[in-house]
């Protein structure tokens, strides 16, 4: 036999291997509740990437808030390990794990929808893509001029949208759980609390940084995060 059809004849050994032992896992996982665990997976890498892209930006020389930056790399982690959470779930459920594309912009794009929903920050665009995407603008109108852009409290308004928009993807898989005990648990007691959690965190962070102002105000709070 030739090396090509060894392959070919032990690819077919191991894909009937795995379509005979994933039905022995699987019971009663439905293929929506699999895709639903897929679409959330994507919704917490999202999150991880803007935590990532903000957590280098205040890194940057010439902003050099340490304190913001240990914050949001301390929540990138965070939402990377909720993210590698589901995918090891639908392994062990049986499903099919379906890795999709993450783009900064497409983060950036949901949390301007979201801000636009709200209304109440006032603003409707997410201005880190202006200043950490690959196209290096310099400047915008509802952001302003990226060398001063500063400013902490509009990462943390970006931060509690995006972890409200996290937090409904959520709260609609469990509604779409009913039939899947085992499923509810999951959601119930590894994410819904610390959805919560996060977004009271970030409501306060807001309301402190709101008080405490530009300049000093935000050196301050920087020091507190570190």
């Amino acid at each position: 036999m030739t090396k090509l059809g060894l392959s070919l004849a032990l690819l077919c050994i191991i894909s009937f291997v795995y379509s005979e032992d994933v039905p022995l896992i699987r019971q009663e996982f439905k293929d929506k509740s699999s895709n639903k665990i897929n679409a959330q997976i994507t919704a917490e890498l999202q999150a991880s990437y803007l935590y990532q892209a903000y957590s280098q930006y205040f890194s940057r020389a010439d902003v050099a808030l340490p304190g913001f930056h240990k914050f949001f790399e301390e929540m990138s982690k965070e939402e990377r390990e909720h993210a590698e959470l589901l995918m090891d779930y639908v392994n062990k459920r049986g499903g099919e794990l379906s890795l999709a594309d993450i783009r900064l912009q497409d983060t950036c794009n949901v949390i301007s929808e979201e801000l636009a929903k709200q209304m109440t920050l006032g603003r409707d665009t997410a201005c880190i893509c202006y200043f950490m995407s690959a196209k290096r603008e310099k400047s915008n109108t509802a952001c302003g001029l990226r060398d001063i852009w500063f400013n902490g409290r509009m990462a943390m308004e970006d931060a509690l949208v995006l972890e409200r928009y996290v937090n409904e993807q959520l709260l609609a898989l469990r509604r779409d759980s009913d039939d899947d005990p085992h499923l509810c648990h999951v959601i119930e007691h590894h994410f819904l609390e610390e959805q919560v959690d996060s977004i009271k965190k970030f409501g306060d962070y807001i309301k402190q940084l709101n008080r405490a102002g530009s300049g000093l105000g935000e050196y301050l709070f920087d020091q507190k995060l570190q």
